[in-house]
């Protein structure tokens, strides 16, 4: 639940900064880096709640809506994600305790991002 609050927190500053200058460079690549977490997430909840669960993917559209992405980043964005997805989804088809582990790793980067994003 902690991944969930830094996710949603994240996405909140996301919100706020809609009608600011675009993300300078870096953030746009921690941001690219974060729908790839993202993905991952969602690969990993699905092994344990079921392939019916689009809890990540949700966030995931969320995100490229806050973010007001342009055809070329939004992209990108969708890339890292299935990206991210894809490579967790092979690693992990069902639910173990490896794969929640992983989740946890996983979540502990989305907070490192998160906080990177929402600094001054």
């Amino acid at each position: 639940m902690r991944r969930l609050g830094a996710i949603l927190s994240l996405l909140a500053v996301s919100a706020a900064m809609a009608d600011a200058p675009p993300r300078p460079p870096e953030q746009r690549q921690a941001v690219i880096e974060l729908a790839y977490v993202l993905g991952e997430s969602h690969a990993l909840h699905r092994a344990c709640a079921g392939a019916q669960d689009n809890t990540w993917r949700a966030r995931m559209s969320r995100l490229v809506q806050v973010e007001g992405a342009d055809a070329a980043y939004k992209q990108q964005l969708t890339a890292s994600f299935n990206a991210g997805f894809l490579a967790r989804h092979a690693e992990f088809t069902t639910c173990t305790t490896k794969s929640q582990a992983a989740e946890r790793g996983v979540a502990e980067h989305g907070r490192i991002l998160a906080r990177r994003l929402s600094a001054p």
